[in-house]
């Protein structure tokens, strides 16, 4: 019972928030923030059969999967969609290439940020011969990428936020896993679905490779 008070009293203050990917959540928090400035904004990112089951048990109040689910008493609202991108250094013999598949860069060795969520699983499954430099801090991982001439990842939708890297190309992944469309899910008797035109404006993105 007092597990149970505890958490009904933090739904009251706390916006709880579950993604897949990181991607989704640049937009979707500060949009938030303006809409609910009495509430703290809680995230993390989580498989996706873990979102569905937080979103059922009240664990969050909005859920970003990469795909659309038809769950009862749910909204599903497409958001944004997002592209992936080699990041390759000038001098990597595929930069000129117009476009790439993942299996293209499959046996190199590459630059990737922890905490991507579900495009983990993707790059280690498309690239099962690729040795991952994973790096935790997001500092660390800009930095290496500006001096290294290790091939990494970037998104329309991370460069959209932070611009192109001077010294690299970055070139579209044609696989259909690395080109997605995130759909938020809220329960429909939560507060935020009278948002909901405020919360998910229509689903927008830079050019699809």
């Amino acid at each position: 019972m007092t597990k149970e008070i505890r958490h009904f009293d933090r739904t009251q203050h706390t916006i709880f928030i579950g993604s897949c990917a990181p991607a989704p959540l640049w937009e979707i928090l500060p949009t938030l923030s303006d809409l609910y400035p009495d509430m703290t904004i809680s995230t993390e990112i989580k498989e996706c059969e873990m979102l569905i089951r937080g979103l059922k048990d009240g664990t969050y109040q909005m859920i970003i999967l990469p795909y659309p689910a038809d769950l009862e008493g749910v909204s599903c609202t497409e958001f944004r969609k997002e592209h992936l991108f080699f990041s390759l250094p000038k001098a990597h013999p595929l930069s000129g290439r117009k476009a790439l598949h993942l299996k293209d860069l499959n046996g190199e060795t590459m630059l990737l940020r922890s905490r991507i969520g579900f495009w983990d699983r993707i790059v280690q499954e498309k690239m099962p011969d690729t040795h991952f430099l994973v790096q935790e801090e997001n500092f660390a991982f800009d930095e290496l990428v500006k001096a290294s001439v290790l091939p990494s990842f970037t998104s329309d939708l991370a460069i959209k936020r932070d611009g192109d890297t001077p010294s690299r190309i970055s070139v579209p992944i044609l696989d259909k896993e690395a080109n997605v469309s995130y759909y938020c899910l809220v329960n429909q008797n939560n507060q935020m679905a009278s948002k909901s035109s405020f919360v998910f404006p229509r689903a927008t993105s830079s050019s699809a490779p």
